[in-house]
């Protein structure tokens, strides 16, 4: 397997020589699977995106968002007026007054009980913050789950290249043999024509293979976030995917570890807190109220000689009750919508665990199914490789012609394709089920 994937590598090489893929902007460097995976976890946009938004919503998960802290707040006020009161016959000082002044005090407002509002408030900021943080395991689930997918179908692209450049080689090691017979007339022109027609054949599929290697590269980059010329050196094989647990087993742990059911359940817990935060406006508010405030002046006046300066200290204290009496139904139809809400989100629940089991179930019957056409294809290629090997002696001999040997090669093409093909396919239905187990996730955010 590795002498085959170095062997495609240096056939990519050509072809995209062939193809004006510039030399500077390719880089072949070696690239396990587990390379891949945490490059795109550095990379991703989305993921990046989702833990900034984890980020938000921890900084929002606070005793003063959910409105229990109490609030302190301090003012300073300064002032200065001029009253002329020279032309007016009613003032019993006719003269011109400065007056300055500076005004400082503190303001202090805290709620002392909401009906347990604050309490539900903050029990729902903490589910939001868990509920991103969900989101953000499931967006890490998804990329992990692409990454292999897509890092094996550029093994599998690669392995169809090296598969078409084997057969080109046959073709014209057979073609030169028959050149060679027929310059001692041993051959016919016939048998040539058949032989140059498989190489044009082979040749046409191995440059629309080519295009299928650059483009698996090019997706396997982008999800990377590498620049979509790179090449690698992939150190990883397309082997068979590991055993999985029984289906009752698998069904146990997705039941219990699925990310997507969580986030249902996290969502479920949401729209419970709701309900208790639309119950709070039934209750009665209960606040303290707190002020002192410190007032200086000063009184002139340079014509009439006067001058005066005063201070003025207020404090005060109010506790406040208020209940909300009558509001239209307000608050019965906030309590009644945030119910519905809650059944709704109680059936999300349902539906989500009624989905991932069947999903679940649906992979795993992939895997088993996968596992049996794997084999099958194994067997197909073996007995096709075997006869071409016969139909080699038997064309030298002629018991075949050109016609038969070349029915015979294309049956062992498509046995190859039909084998890393089904290998494809199998891996693709473990990892779906390794995802929705939940493994996909744990490891990652431990690290």
């Amino acid at each position: 397997m590795k002498t085959s994937i170095y062997l495609s590598l240096a056939v990519i090489g050509f072809f995209f020589s062939l193809t004006n893929f510039s030399a500077q902007e390719t880089l072949y460097a070696p690239l396990s699977l587990d390379d891949a995976v945490h490059r795109a976890l550095e990379s991703n946009f989305g993921i990046r995106t989702a833990h900034l938004r984890t980020e938000a919503s921890a900084t929002n998960n606070s005793w003063g968002a959910a409105g229990a802290l109490p609030n302190l707040s301090t003012f300073v006020t300064g002032s200065t007026s001029v009253s002329d009161q020279t032309e007016n016959p009613t003032s019993f000082i006719q003269e011109k007054f400065e007056t300055d002044g500076l005004n400082t005090g503190v303001n202090f407002n805290w709620t002392l009980f909401d009906g347990m509002g604050m309490f539900a408030s903050k029990s729902r900021l903490a589910l939001l913050e868990s509920q991103s943080e969900g989101q953000a395991a499931l967006i890490i689930e998804q990329t992990v789950e692409a990454v292999d997918r897509t890092y094996h179908n550029v093994l599998l692209q690669t392995e169809l290249l090296s598969v078409l450049a084997e057969s080109m080689s046959l073709s014209r090691q057979r073609l030169n043999e028959i050149k060679l017979s027929e310059s001692y007339g041993a051959a016919g022109t016939f048998d040539r024509l058949q032989f140059e027609n498989a190489i044009l054949a082979d040749s046409t599929s191995w440059l629309q293979q080519g295009v299928a290697v650059k483009s698996a590269f090019r997706n396997l980059n982008l999800l990377m976030g590498d620049a979509e010329n790179v090449l690698w050196i992939l150190t990883d094989e397309l082997v068979s995917p590991p055993d999985l647990p029984s289906s009752t087993d698998i069904r146990v742990a997705v039941l219990s570890d699925n990310t997507s059911l969580q986030n249902a359940l996290l969502s479920q817990r949401i729209s419970q807190s709701g309900v208790k935060q639309a119950q709070a406006f039934l209750y009665p508010v209960l606040g303290l109220n707190a002020s002192f405030s410190n007032a200086f002046s000063n009184f002139s006046s340079e014509e009439a000689n006067l001058e005066a300066s005063g201070r003025s200290v207020n404090t005060s204290a109010l506790l406040t009750l208020n209940f909300n009496l009558l509001n239209g139904g307000a608050t019965r139809r906030s309590i009644s919508l945030a119910k519905i809400q809650s059944d709704i989100s109680a059936l999300d629940v349902e539906n989500t665990r009624y989905q991932a089991s069947s999903i679940a179930n649906n992979a795993y019957d992939r895997y088993t199914l996968g596992a049996s056409v794997h084999d099958l294809s194994v067997q197909a290629s073996l007995n096709a490789s075997t006869s071409l090997e016969i139909a080699e002696s038997s064309y030298k001999n002629g018991v075949i012609n050109a016609l038969d040997y070349r029915a015979l090669e294309v049956a062992l093409q498509r046995a190859r394709v039909n084998e890393l093909s089904a290998l494809l396919l199998w891996r693709g239905a473990y990892i779906e089920v390794q995802r929705l187990m939940g493994a996909l996730r744990a490891p990652l955010l431990a690290e």
